[in-house]
């Protein structure tokens, strides 16, 4: 499988899960099947979502990525901790 043909997706939390823990985004369109895949920043107010080939349409209007552009996202402070 090649990632570097993967499109990545930043979502709030809040788009991901509702309050009863329900999913609010369908997950058998992206390559993350449940949210227990999904990567969260380290404040767990975001979610990492990715899929391949055509774009679903809940995720319309949302900020894309390609594999080399989240890569330098994930590695900002909101993802990655700083070694001391």
């Amino acid at each position: 499988m090649a990632y570097n043909n993967f499109t990545y997706v930043i979502l709030d939390k809040s788009e991901i899960v509702g309050g009863d823990g329900r999913a609010l985004i369908d997950f058998s369109q992206l390559l993350n099947r449940d949210e227990a895949m999904l990567r969260y920043s380290l404040d767990d107010s975001k979610g990492l979502v990715k899929y391949d080939g055509e774009q679903p349409s809940f995720l319309n209007s949302k900020t894309t990525y390609t594999h080399q552009e989240i890569l330098t996202e994930m590695a900002k402070s909101d993802w990655t901790e700083e070694e001391e």
